[in-house]
């Protein structure tokens, strides 16, 4: 795809990022105290607290984590009687991988991602993070907690037994007692949506500096000719280059944004120009960067555009050879001058 430059029209390209899911614990399980306590929705405080060990988590290793859902297991879904109820949801990478059951306490320092309202009837527990989490690969650990209460109704979520205490519940129990720590062998099924993370880049790496070329040719305007430019960037190695465009401006070059090299690029307005431009390849660090520069300057006639030379005739020729009255598109000019000899160059118009 061609890009036109006519002075400083240069616009900024975004892309948008694709989220990759990732699912853990996808067992036929049943369990009603993990990921949420409905017994005790009606209870403010009441906490869960599941650990999600490392080895389940590799994919996501360096990614940036934007929501988790949990799967009721209930023919109706959600009991209505915890329509209401606020749930807020943190997150820590710990380095235990279980709770010990002979000393059961809740994990302090958990960051806030999100908080979901629970609608009846609905099958997924789903917390949209407010921002992305970025995971760097330990064991991760997840909270729930009860910030508004609604009744309480028992609710089960799928997922799988274990061997080590994964998750565990806290509750008041009554308004005179203190919290109530209990252990619990399961881990609930969980979905997570993420942005893949970059390869780790080796610094000693670095990528290959890109090249470019340029093709000149002769643009009519309908007034004047232009002393006009095609650029082209070439990657050295599989790479993404990136470009920006200055015009000399009171004596020094004033560039536009960085963009991302997608094809060929065109200048046919009067200005000197310079590009800048760099690749990088996966797992290896930016090139160094290559500068091309060049001017594109009017002529008024087609005399001064041969140096002076007298001219006998100008014929225009189609790019399957066929003779044109006059230049239409992209065309042959041929020039005959009174010297005999003859010049062919490319017009656009």
């Amino acid at each position: 795809m061609k890009k036109i430059f006519t002075l400083f029209a240069v616009a900024v390209m975004a892309f948008a990022a694709q989220a990759n899911v990732l699912t853990v614990c996808d067992g036929e399980a049943t369990n009603d105290h993990a990921p949420l306590y409905g017994l005790y929705s009606d209870t403010q405080n009441t906490m869960v607290q599941m650990i999600y060990t490392a080895d389940m988590l590799t994919d996501m290793v360096n990614g940036q984590i934007s929501q988790v859902k949990f799967f009721c297991a209930d023919a109706d879904g959600i009991s209505s009687n915890l329509s209401g109820a606020v749930i807020q949801l943190a997150v820590k990478e710990v380095e235990q991988d279980a709770f010990t059951e002979g000393a059961l306490e809740a994990v302090a320092g958990t960051t806030v991602v999100a908080t979901t309202t629970i609608a009846g009837g609905e099958t997924e527990l789903v917390f949209d993070f407010n921002e992305p989490f970025e995971y760097t690969g330990g064991n991760l650990l997840i909270e729930t907690l009860v910030t508004t209460p609604a009744s309480f109704k028992t609710v089960n979520f799928y997922g799988v037994e274990t061997e080590a205490v994964s998750s565990l519940f806290q509750y008041v129990w009554a308004t005179w007692a203190g919290p109530s720590v209990n252990a619990n062998y399961f881990l609930p099924k969980a979905e997570f949506a993420f942005e893949a993370g970059q390869a780790p880049v080796d610094p000693a790496e670095k990528t290959d500096a890109p090249s470019s070329t340029k093709e000149n040719y002769v643009y009519n305007d309908g007034n004047l000719y232009y002393n006009a430019y095609t650029v082209t960037l070439i990657e050295t190695e599989p790479s993404t280059i990136y470009y920006r465009v200055g015009i000399l401006t009171d004596g020094e070059y004033v560039y536009g944004e960085w963009m991302e090299y997608t094809g060929e690029l065109d200048f046919n307005e009067e200005g000197t120009y310079m590009i800048e431009a760099y690749a990088i390849a996966d797992a290896k660090t930016e090139s160094d960067h290559i500068w091309d520069g060049f001017t594109v300057s009017k002529m008024v006639d087609v005399e001064e555009l041969f140096a002076g030379k007298s001219v006998a005739s100008v014929r225009y020729f189609n790019l399957a050879g066929q003779e044109m009255q006059q230049a239409n598109g992209l065309t042959i000019m041929v020039t005959t001058f009174t010297d005999g000899t003859t010049s062919a160059v490319k017009v656009v118009k």
